[in-house]
């Protein structure tokens, strides 16, 4: 598939994935969604790409949604709207199937959809021009796109909610401040600290690193008992690999690893 509305560029490894419809903010349109979709599965399939970095071309993340298109959903049978708003929901948060970290790098606004994609990543890092907001309910519109799923996971119950019914957007500072996003940084600093990150984490053993991310997912929907079953499950496999040896060698002999493991 040739891409229009997104940008792919490999980084020595860290896939650097551009929404890219900056004279009109990114918006995330169906289009975009099929071409997110093609790009994840490619990036599922090769071994050698190690972490994905998710931001946004000029100036802003993504403002979300197309109004027009919000328009033209209002005359449309809701039977429909519900198999066609999951499908296009889906078409983004695909990247949930990938086993490699995924850090959003936001670089401007990310509102709406936007802000859900930006919420669907493993960490956030945001530029200091960057604001983040959920204004579903503002045009009288439910939350979609995992908003109410990520949210409060996030940042606790109380403050989604806030986030979600009163449709404030907050800026870096404040996102920080309550977790939304793990760092904040100066705008021209923002991609270069994204692949730094992407890459310190992808030095790690690859099988381990994918473990861990299961692992973190699977307890949100389970208790504490079976939690620790699923870990002493993921530690029993690691002990099998070539990697652990290689990372226990490193530490004994005061050097740095050289981990080869694939998933």
């Amino acid at each position: 598939m040739a891409y229009q509305k997104i940008i792919l560029e490999s980084k020595d490894g860290i896939m650097l994935l551009k929404l890219n419809d900056p004279e009109s903010l990114n918006p995330m349109s169906y289009e975009m969604g099929l071409e997110f979709q093609d790009a994840v599965e490619k990036i599922n399939q090769d071994a050698t790409i190690r972490g994905l970095v998710i931001t946004g071309s000029g100036r802003a993340f993504s403002a979300g949604g197309n109004i027009k298109a919000l328009e033209e959903r209002t005359r449309t049978p809701a039977s429909r709207l519900f198999e066609n708003g999951r499908k296009y929901y889906m078409s983004f948060l695909s990247l949930r199937k990938l086993k490699i970290p995924i850090i959003a790098a936001v670089n401007g606004h990310a509102l709406g959809a936007g802000a859900c994609l930006a919420i669907a990543c493993d960490i956030r890092i945001a530029s200091d021009r960057a604001q983040l907001g959920f204004p579903f309910v503002r045009i009288g519109m439910h939350p979609g796109m995992g908003a109410t799923y990520f949210l409060p996971r996030i940042v606790g119950m109380a403050k989604a909610y806030e986030l979600l019914t009163t449709c404030e957007s907050i800026d870096a500072a404040e996102a920080k401040r309550i977790g939304l996003i793990s760092y904040m940084v100066p705008a021209e600093e923002l991609i270069p600290v994204a692949l730094r990150l992407a890459r310190k984490i992808a030095s790690m053993p690859l099988l381990t690193i994918k473990m861990v991310k299961d692992s973190l997912y699977a307890h949100l929907e389970t208790d504490l008992e079976t939690a620790v079953a699923r870990e002493a499950a993921n530690q029993a496999i690691t002990f099998t690999t070539e990697d652990i040896k290689e990372g226990i060698a490193a530490l004994m002999q005061k050097r740095s690893p050289q981990f080869k493991e694939t998933i």
